[in-house]
């Protein structure tokens, strides 16, 4: 009996410090005294899920940096799985760039999967978050992932008409004609962006860099016509039978056919080797906005 009741004192007391723990990762603690150090040194369990709340997923929510590497520092596993089958790289790729560079001085997997074979740069990317994006990319993160609906990031960007996150992830060689189960590519997700007429001006600019990138393409089905989305809107229908009925550039095709070829690696680093002037290169990486 008295076994018992410590076994259940012992862990109504480690409950007790977990809660208290992720409270003063948040900010939301009832005691003022409370802090990560004290809490550690009192014997919080750092690795102890808090329903589905991890204290190393908390402090990359709460974008704090510092709590991070404390936290590692004081043995928090950097590629645990939370509640929601999720890494801590997720929530920072989405949130703050210096938690995520954190995670990675520390060994966090900058390719993982939580529970909808999501990768760190979906999350970036759809967040339109430049900075890890850019990060992510930097560290090799692969840029043609695809999930459980064969989404990649730069269908996620896409959807959202993120521009400057299109823009990077076409800079590291994402391809544009990867589409997802249902067929939907990233230009049908910016069509249907520009169809609904929030930001016409910022999604044609989506438009016409992915059309660029995307070499000769035609988006009818095999009976000439349009998906409905573009067939009801009048002014992108003129938009996409100009891409689609009127044959590229050769300098356009050129640089996708040059793109295309450069594969088993970061297409960027693999571009900056090869003997071309300055401008050409800034051109293959859509760097001088052609």
């Amino acid at each position: 009996m008295t076994s018992t009741w410590y076994r259940l004192a012992m862990a109504q007391n480690e409950y007790a410090l977990s809660e208290r723990l992720i409270r003063a990762i948040s900010g939301w603690t009832i005691n003022p005294q409370d802090t990560v150090e004290s809490l550690i040194a009192e014997g919080a369990n750092i690795n102890r899920a808090h329903g589905t709340l991890l204290p190393l997923h908390c402090a990359c929510m709460a974008s704090d940096s510092e709590c991070v590497k404390l936290l590692l520092k004081s043995g928090a596993e950097v590629n645990r799985v939370d509640g929601y089958e999720r890494t801590a790289i997720h929530y920072a790729a989405e949130k703050d760039m210096a938690c995520l560079c954190v995670l990675l001085e520390f060994g966090a997997d900058i390719n993982s999967r939580d529970g909808n074979y999501d990768t760190p740069l979906h999350w970036a990317c759809f967040r339109n978050n430049v900075e890890s994006t850019r990060v992510l990319l930097e560290h090799s993160a692969l840029v043609d992932a695809v999930d459980f609906n064969h989404d990649t990031p730069l269908n996620w960007a896409s959807l959202k008409g993120n521009l400057e996150c299109i823009t990077l992830l076409l800079e590291y060689g994402a391809e544009t004609h990867i589409s997802n189960c249902n067929g939907i590519s990233p230009l049908h997700r910016v069509c249907s962006l520009f169809a609904m007429g929030l930001s016409r001006d910022r999604d044609r600019r989506c438009l016409d860099i992915l059309a660029q990138a995307t070499g000769q393409i035609d988006l009818r089905d095999h009976n000439g016509e349009f998906p409905s989305v573009i067939s009801n809107d009048s002014e992108l229908k003129t938009i996409i039978t100009g891409i689609c009925c009127s044959p590229r550039l050769l300098r356009q095709l050129c640089r996708y056919r040059i793109r295309q070829s450069l594969i088993g690696g970061n297409r960027q680093k693999l571009m900056g080797q090869l003997p071309l002037p300055a401008p050409l290169q800034r051109y293959l990486l859509f760097q001088n906005g052609e």
